[in-house]
């Protein structure tokens, strides 16, 4: 059997932008970055 090279499975992109944010979660308040997230299906 031959090594076959594996070529890693392709990402969505991450282009659109989030802001920071304050969130409850798990019954506590937690500070979300700003960052990326792909665009939804």
């Amino acid at each position: 059997m031959k090594n076959r090279v594996r070529f890693p499975k392709a990402r969505k992109q991450k282009v659109v932008p989030v802001v920071a944010y304050p969130r409850f979660r798990f019954g506590r308040w937690e500070h979300v970055v700003s960052h990326y997230r792909s665009l939804p299906n």
